[in-house]
């Protein structure tokens, strides 16, 4: 009787043992930051981060600086926005947003040229032979000067990068990159939206350009301003800069909610920095 008992004791202490504990979930509970973050992880979120932003890696004494703002908290997300605000704070900022867009739509146009267009246009306006054209050269000669100011401009707030987009398109430089009506049209399209304009598309946008009645993205225009206008205003570049930065931080396309999401808010902040922090502060790129 006693061995009986004891065999029962052990299959009941056994089968105890072997019980899994009913799983508790808790609602909106997240889990606490990883504490086995190195300190090479950061480093190489700070010295990313400056590359990406400004096109240089941190100094020694910026590099101690990010890596202590990401020790707060063990680089987690807020540290991570904390160290991006100093980084956008820095001078280079825009003059490094505005080196990109001249690099990509003006093939690395100077300043030293843009100064000389803008002289050769001043000397035209002297000359009684073109004064017919004086309008159209005036006209030009202060969309290079305001290409020129594009960085202080962008410094005092008084344009953002949109702004900026819009100068870089809108000059006699980018023009003779972009010879014609319809090569203006394309390469807008292709800079800003990685596609061609569809036949239709083109056929509207080329009649405004040239100064008929069109319309475009749903909106009607009769002149090149228009246009511009229309095009940076239209949810197909706000997607179209998702799209950018995703391919530029990530390397790879974002996902039809991550564009659809962030080109919405982007929209209706034209916050460029916030939409740049949300793809810079992730996990993807932080390497975690």
């Amino acid at each position: 009787m006693a061995r009986v008992f004891g065999w029962v004791l052990l299959f009941f202490i056994l089968s105890s043992s072997c019980k899994k504990d009913k799983e508790v979930i808790i609602e909106n509970n997240t889990h606490p930051p990883d504490g086995t973050i190195s300190n090479v992880v950061k480093e190489n979120y700070v010295n990313k981060s400056y590359i990406s932003v400004l096109g240089r890696k941190p100094s020694a004494s910026e590099l101690s600086a990010g890596i202590a703002v990401l020790n707060q908290h063990n680089l987690s997300v807020a540290d991570r926005n904390q160290l991006l605000s100093d980084i956008f704070a820095q001078p280079g900022y825009n003059q490094r947003l505005y080196d990109m867009s001249v690099s990509t739509l003006l093939d690395n146009l100077d300043t030293a040229q843009i100064t000389t267009f803008i002289y050769v246009f001043q000397q035209l306006l002297t000359d009684p032979q073109y004064q017919s054209q004086w309008p159209l050269i005036l006209a030009e000669k202060i969309k290079l000067e305001l290409l020129k100011t594009s960085v202080t401009d962008l410094n005092n707030g008084t344009i953002s990068i949109i702004g900026l987009h819009k100068r870089c398109i809108n000059n006699y430089m980018y023009d003779q990159v972009n010879m014609g009506t319809e090569n203006f049209v394309v390469s807008v399209f292709q800079h800003f939206l990685y596609r061609f304009p569809t036949d239709e598309e083109l056929l509207q946008s080329k009649q405004i350009v040239d100064g008929f009645e069109g319309i475009i993205f749903l909106q009607t225009g009769i002149v090149k301003n228009d246009f511009i206008t229309i095009f940076f205003g239209c949810n197909n570049y706000f997607e179209g800069q998702v799209r950018d930065l995703y391919l530029k931080y990530l390397f790879r396309e974002p996902t039809s909610v991550e564009m659809s999401d962030q080109a919405a808010v982007y929209k209706s902040s034209l916050d460029y920095k916030a939409l740049q922090k949300v793809i810079l502060s992730t996990d993807e790129y932080a390497g975690i």
